[in-house]
């Protein structure tokens, strides 16, 4: 195949920009709910895209499910996008890449039967179900996919990359009487099968999560000294800020360009967040985006100050910025669109017992089940929380909201731990494309007096 590309990324003779993408998708979906196998689902998917781009023109894009004829399409491709109107559009350009990336999995998912992978999620279930006689409702959703992506463009490059995910999630419903609560969660990762075996215990731990919570008060909201863990944390900075960060929507909005000024301080000075594509095997990494520009760490607010963006080609080249490979699709039906990576806050040199010692009484936030964001204001629900007394953690509290505008509440962070961890459970969606892996990082941080929701408010 690489053949093949080499001929076709020469075609293109008047200045114009091409990328072709090729990918083959090995996946299985299974479905356990209450000990009934609901869903088996196992395929193949070939196919690719042509994108193209006429100087100073607009974007062509096509989509396709054979690799057949591929010469055939280039060559409308490049006829078709010289009929688009003129614009403003053009990309940065880089020396060609020639490279190739092949995976080794432990435990290589592709070849375990069907029965092995239904056997364990029937097991889980099973444990779901058992941990209480108040859980009424399990669930188990088991997922693998292995990519095999080819990318070629104009510029000359030519890469071969193979991307493995796996991923395993649990979902516990308890009732009693009338009061129901229902708690997730789960395991993800670029692993094989290992990765999601022997996870008895995080079952019973899900199942015990949600009957803990029928028991819960609801969280009586005010003005409290907050910690976040660190899955609420780095959601936070995730989608109140990351999303910020993204220029295909940033360079189009003359309101939010000001907003995000770069050099302008945005939170206290304790505060560095970053978004790398780079690191070893997260699921949001990959040695090059999906324009085959080599990924690496962008810092997003460096000691409390906007240090940078994340762009594509276009967004640098109509900001006059670096290109910083955060191009990414979420397959070959759409176009790669400026996302998120593997985004968090960096760790700070506080110990956890720091972050807590000095809270005559406040709130622990825990996790995350929802959300939304509108430029600088947010509110996001915690999945449970622990009302904190004298520096101890104290009772189990649920519907806790936090809400506000993002740089008041940035600036009111006074202290970061060093307890960082990554989060690989989920994905993000954006233009359509929805479950892109983004795994999000952060140690425990620290809030002054923020005002936090609740179901009954003081």
């Amino acid at each position: 195949m690489m053949e093949v590309l080499e001929e076709l990324i020469r075609l293109p003779r008047k200045g114009e920009y091409m990328e072709i993408r090729l990918e083959n998708i090995f996946s299985t979906t299974i479905r356990v709910q209450n000990g009934v196998v609901e869903r088996i689902r196992v395929g193949t998917d070939e196919g690719g895209y042509i994108r193209l781009l006429a100087p100073r023109g607009s974007w062509w894009f096509e989509s396709f499910q054979r690799w057949d004829d591929l010469k055939d399409k280039v060559e409308k491709a490049i006829a078709g996008a010289s009929l688009l109107p003129k614009s403003n559009i053009e990309v940065v350009r880089r020396a060609p890449v020639r490279d190739e990336h092949k995976v080794t999995l432990p435990d290589d998912f592709r070849f375990k039967s069907l029965e092995d992978k239904t056997s364990l999620l029937l097991l889980y279930d099973q444990v779901l179900r058992e941990t209480s006689p108040f859980l009424v409702s399990s669930l188990v959703e088991y997922r693998d996919e292995f990519r095999q992506i080819y990318l070629a463009n104009s510029d000359g490059s030519l890469i071969y990359l193979e991307e493995p995910d796996i991923s395993v999630s649990f979902v516990a419903t308890a009732r009693k009487e009338d009061n129901i609560e229902i708690y997730r969660n789960g395991v993800a990762g670029k692993a094989g099968f290992e990765l999601v075996k022997n996870q008895e215990t995080l079952a019973q731990e899900i199942g015990q999560r949600a009957v803990l919570l029928l028991e819960a008060p609801s969280f009586s909201g005010g003005v409290y000294d907050v910690i976040l863990d660190p899955v609420l944390a780095g959601v936070f900075i995730h989608e109140a800020f990351g999303h910020l960060s993204e220029s295909d929507t940033l360079y189009r909005n003359e309101e939010l360009k000001r907003i995000m000024a770069k050099g302008k301080r945005v939170s206290s000075s304790v505060l560095n967040v970053f978004d790398d594509g780079s690191l070893d095997n997260l699921r949001g990494s990959s040695p090059y985006d999906d324009e085959g520009i080599p990924t690496g760490r962008t810092y997003l607010i460096k000691d409390g100050h906007l240090d940078g963006r994340l762009h594509s080609r276009e967004t640098a080249f109509l900001m006059h910025e670096e290109v910083t490979g955060n191009a990414r699709t979420i397959n070959y039906r759409f176009p790669p669109i400026v996302r998120m990576t593997n985004t968090a806050i960096e760790a700070g040199e506080a110990s956890r017992e720091d972050l807590f010692s000095d809270i005559e009484r406040g709130l622990y936030a825990v996790e995350y089940i929802g959300g939304n964001t509108a430029l600088e204001l947010f509110t996001f629900s915690a999945a449970y929380g622990y009302l904190i007394e004298k520096g101890k953690i104290k009772e189990l509290v649920k519907d806790v909201v936090l809400s506000g505008n993002l740089f008041q509440t940035l600036d009111k962070i006074d202290a970061v731990a060093d307890d960082f961890r990554w989060t690989e459970v989920g994905g993000c969606g954006k233009g359509g494309q929805i479950g892109l892996p983004t795994p999000t990082g952060s140690p425990h941080i620290r809030l002054r007096e923020v005002l936090v929701g609740g179901s009954h408010n003081d």
